[in-house]
């Protein structure tokens, strides 16, 4: 599905039926609201596996639209396998989720509260499909971690007798 079929399923059919997820590196908490109604949060390991089972969960909900936030590096296999699926997906930055958890003057900073403020900006705020980078780039994404020992390994060769002195140096 593209993410020009995305837009038009989400403006066509006006959905009551709405999931946030909160991604945290160890934990996913999904909270699905239906007619503005929250169901109980329900937690899943931010794991393959239990990704698989939250993505089987959510395609079962015909018209379901998911918001989670762009947390860095936990939340992008997630997204890239509710894309694939087809399931309607929208990211946004923690910045305007914050600012939205402002306005609705929700003070309690809790992973399920977070949740399901993400399924109220989702069912509130006009639909933004997120966009799946190209192959290409996700190809390049795993680069990152080499690249980064590679320097940091560089720099313990360089530096050897500095970072022995350092107080945040590695070991």
């Amino acid at each position: 599905m593209t993410n020009i079929q995305h837009k038009e399923t989400a403006q066509e059919a006006k959905p009551d039926l709405f999931a946030g997820i909160d991604v945290g590196a160890e934990e996913l908490i999904l909270v699905i609201r239906k007619n503005g109604k929250p169901f109980d949060p329900q937690k899943f390991a931010n794991t393959p596996a239990d990704r698989d089972r939250l993505v089987k969960k959510l395609v079962k909900l015909p018209g379901i639209i998911v918001c989670l936030e762009a947390t860095g590096v936990y939340h992008f296999d997630l997204s890239l396998a509710l894309h694939d699926a087809g399931v309607l997906l929208m990211v946004v930055n923690p910045k305007a989720s914050h600012n939205f958890a402002k306005v609705l003057m929700k003070n309690s900073k809790t992973d399920a509260v977070d949740a399901n403020t993400l399924a109220e900006y989702a069912a509130r705020m006009d639909f933004v499909a997120w966009t799946r980078p190209s192959d290409e780039t996700i190809a390049l994404r795993s680069f990152a971690p080499r690249i980064n020992a590679l320097y940091s390994a560089r720099s313990r060769y360089r530096f050897p007798i500095t970072l022995k002195y350092c107080k945040n140096a590695p070991n």
